[in-house]
Formats: structure tokens, sequence, C-alpha cells
């Protein structure tokens, strides 16, 4: 049914160890069928480079297989047949095919057999002994550069301390309360007073620093006269004496 042909694709030259050879079966397929490669596994001196290669052309179908030699001389493989694949599903395998193959050496001919021939096996490589002198000589240069300058930054003295920030300048609360800012003295006066009794730790009787507090904050949101404003700062400025604050 169907006809077989073994091909072998080389170059122009022959072959040498090495060189890609194209193993293809030709085959006619029959209208409405298709051609799929047989799987191949090859051991020893021939192997399968790749995945197979197929080309149609009409009613006739080339199934390529990429092969390489390792050793020269003469060569026989058995190509696998192509797998014909029928519309109904059905496969026709077709049989194999041997095909016989020579390979050239790239070794020279002039070349004498005997010095090709394996050498036996090296022995151990013994390591010179290792030696801590150009170890130890870097660790003397670089003590000798390093210790001057080690020796002049020890003798630039101990390092001055930064002066402390000065305090910042008292608030100028008479200008403000003369300026008619009162809510921004009593502001001034009840947070000085809050601080104190927080760091006093009750120091004072509690409900004598409420009811000044609660007072300060009445007069900021009620419009307090200047008066007003003289006697609550005298007040606080007293509750934060007794309370260990700066009344400034």
């Amino acid at each position: 049914m169907t006809a077989l042909l073994v091909l072998l694709l080389l170059q122009a030259r022959q072959p040498t160890v090495g060189d890609t050879i194209w193993a293809v079966r030709r085959v006619a397929v029959p209208a409405g069928r298709s051609v799929r490669a047989a799987p191949w596994e090859l051991t020893g001196d021939v192997e399968l480079l790749g995945r197979p290669r197929i080309v149609t052309s009409g009613t006739t179908a080339e199934v390529g297989y990429p092969l390489v030699a390792w050793t020269p001389g003469s060569h026989t493989v058995s190509v696998p047949g192509p797998l014909v694949l029928a519309p109904d599903g059905s496969v026709d395998s077709l049989p194999a095919a041997d095909t016989t193959f020579s390979v050239a050496s790239v070794l020279p001919a002039s070349a004498a057999d005997t010095s090709l021939r394996p050498q036996p096996q090296a022995g151990i490589v013994h390591r010179r002994t290792v030696t801590w002198g150009p170890a130890l000589a870097l660790a003397g240069l670089a003590l000798i550069l390093l210790a001057p300058r080690h020796w002049w930054w020890r003798r630039r003295g101990r390092r001055v301390p930064l002066p402390e920030a000065a305090a910042p300048p008292p608030l100028p609360l008479a200008r403000w309360a003369a300026a008619g800012e009162s809510r921004t003295v009593l502001g001034v006066f009840a947070g000085r007073l809050r601080a104190a009794a927080a760091r006093s730790g009750g120091g004072v009787d509690p409900p004598q620093v409420e009811h000044t507090l609660r007072a300060l904050d009445d007069a900021r949101f009620a419009g307090a006269s200047p008066a007003d404003v003289a006697e609550l700062s005298a007040r606080a400025t007293a509750l934060i004496t007794m309370l260990g604050g700066a009344p400034s």
C-alpha cells in the first residue's frame, strides 16, 4: 500500500565524527491520511540529536531524524517506520528499515596509533605548603601605616562638649495683657499651672488647683476684664510657686 525508501542526507564531503546526519524515511501518503514520526531511542556510538522533522509535498511525506556518530567507521541503524493516520482514527505502523553509513575520523591520518591511546590515570597533585609570611608582612605594613594616624588622632584631645542651649526669654505677658490679649495670657497661666500640678504629684490641695484652672478657662472664653486677668494671674502664680514651678 505504501512505498518505503530510506535516504541518508549527508554533506557533500564524507561526514566526520560529530557531524549531523539526517536519516530520512520517505513514504507515499494516500489522500485523507496524515503522517506522524514514530518514537526512536538510540544507544551506543550513534545518538539522536533532537526531535524528528516531517516535510510533506503532495502525496509524499519525508520523516527525518537528526543523528550523530561519536566513533569513526561504518554504522548500521534501524530507522523506525512512520505512523500513517486514517480519518477514522486507525493507525498504520510501517516496518523499520536498516541503513548503513560511514563516518570519517577528525584526527589526521598521519598520527601514530600509539600516540592516540588513552593515557593512564594521573596521580594526586599535592599542593605546596601554605606559608603565613605574606599575611604577616601585610599586617605589619598596616600596623606601621595606621599607628601614627592613631597617635595623631588621640593627641588632638578630648572632645569639648557643646554648650547648653540658652533658656528661652520670658514671655511678655504684661505687654500682652495691656494690649488686650487677655485670652492668650490666661491660656499661658493655665498651661503652666497644669504642668506644675502634674510635676508636683499633689503637693497643693487639688480642689484649689482645680478651682483656679476652671476660673482661668471660664475667664478666657467669657472676655474677662483687665482686673480679672491680673487677679487670676496672681492666683495662678502663687499656686505655681507653691507647687515648685517657675512663676515667670
